[in-house]
């Protein structure tokens, strides 16, 4: 869509899949390894593994200073309905990234139903609402690309840490 639309962030940003979260995270540990040094050049690393139900917006494990930055990105998602920015970012999809100082974010939904389908056979896509999905995407790609393009950048911090 950006590619579409003309846009070109400052940053480059990556999408990437992996699996094996619930059995040792090897795909996060992986992707750490794949990137080694570069991880310095990680402005933050976004994670959604709540479903794909309708989104409220994201939290966020970052500084103070950040989670001001975050909230004003978040007005640009309130049409969509997901303009909420709390802290408690990251996950242990993510989790090797954030133990090398990117801060996390995590995007969160309504879960309804997640725990309903949840790792069982009833984990279908046909329990996947179309609308749902493109605010899901519409509130990625909006973050994503922000993050990508500011001048500036955002720091982890304890503000979005959760348990604090």
């Amino acid at each position: 869509m950006m590619h579409k639309l003309g846009l070109q962030p400052r940053r480059t940003i990556r999408v990437a899949f992996w699996v094996n979260e619930e059995n040792g995270s090897r795909g996060g540990e992986a992707y750490r390894a794949f990137v080694g040094g570069q991880i310095e050049d990680h402005v933050a690393a976004i994670e959604m593994d709540g479903g794909a139900e309708a989104p409220l917006g994201f939290g966020a494990g970052v500084d103070q200073n950040s989670m001001e930055m975050l909230r004003q990105i978040g007005t640009l998602l309130e049409r969509v309905g997901a303009g909420e920015i709390a802290g408690g970012g990251g996950g242990s999809d993510i989790a090797p990234l954030l133990r090398d100082g990117v801060p996390g974010l995590s995007e969160l939904t309504v879960g309804t139903h997640y725990f309903d389908w949840h790792h069982s056979e009833a984990d279908t896509l046909d329990k996947v609402s179309p609308e749902d999905f493109r605010k899901n995407m519409a509130a990625l790609a909006v973050m994503g690309y922000v993050l990508a393009d500011m001048p500036g950048r955002i720091a982890a911090g304890g503000v979005g840490r959760r348990g604090q």
